[in-house]
């Protein structure tokens, strides 16, 4: 079996719990972070739009809000249910930003620094 070979630029971190996207199509639970993009969870609705091109990043405890993320999508794939219903999808998609502004990667920056836990290892 050949190791798994880290294809991110970036370092990617573990987010604490409260923090999540928000788009017209897909907001979910952030799982984990970096400068480069991130990964959530979110239910499956199938009559939802299939595509939006601009993210948000939301964390109440903190009223902290990043509008307008650029991004394209990595991987979308179906992930463990934690929810009690059985006719509920729960996906885990993978996003890489596109080209943010200085202000978009300075509050990006800020948000890992004190909004995430650990450090993501393959």
């Amino acid at each position: 079996m050949k190791p798994k070979v880290e294809r991110r630029k970036y370092k990617r971190y573990q987010v604490k719990n409260g923090a999540y996207t928000v788009n017209s199509t897909k907001p979910g639970l952030i799982i984990d972070i970096g400068m480069g993009g991130l990964a959530f969870r979110y239910i499956d609705r199938k009559d939802w739009p299939e595509e939006s091109f601009e993210l948000d990043i939301v964390f109440d405890d903190k009223g902290f809000r990043l509008a307008a993320i650029p991004y394209t999508v990595v991987s979308d794939s179906i992930t463990d249910n934690d929810f009690s219903s059985e006719n509920m999808v729960v996906k885990r998609r993978s996003v890489q930003f596109g080209n943010l502004s200085s202000d978009q990667v300075s509050k990006l920056q800020k948000f890992i620094d004190h909004n995430t836990t650990a450090e993501i290892v393959l």
